[in-house]
């Protein structure tokens, strides 16, 4: 079992030996965001779990997978109109665009 500095460094994201952030767990919440700032960035491709000696695409762990939807969610983007959105403001906006389509 685990002891309680071990599962702190854990649920804080850092390297338990010596407090240095764990590269893997970094998400720029509520920071700028660009097209392309997620795939292009050769550091965050596909995540691999390794579970026995057997390689499975993608991730069984719940930390991995609170970063991957962190990334998409917790972003905003300075729009070619200058203003500043996020992802639950382009959703509303998307949403009351297609009520007036008659689409929603």
């Amino acid at each position: 079992m685990a002891d309680a500095n071990t599962l702190q460094a854990d649920t804080s994201g850092v390297n338990p030996a010596n407090g240095a952030p764990e590269p893997w767990r970094r998400v720029l919440a509520r920071h700028e965001r660009k097209i392309g700032d997620i795939v292009n960035d050769p550091t965050r491709g596909p995540w691999m779990s390794n579970h026995v000696g057997v390689a499975y695409p993608g991730t069984y762990d719940a930390f991995e997978q609170q970063v991957a939807s962190a990334e998409q969610l917790a972003w905003r983007h300075t729009f070619s109109n200058g203003k500043v959105y996020d992802p639950g403001d382009i959703l509303i906006g998307l949403g009351e665009f297609l009520i007036k389509q008659g689409a929603l």
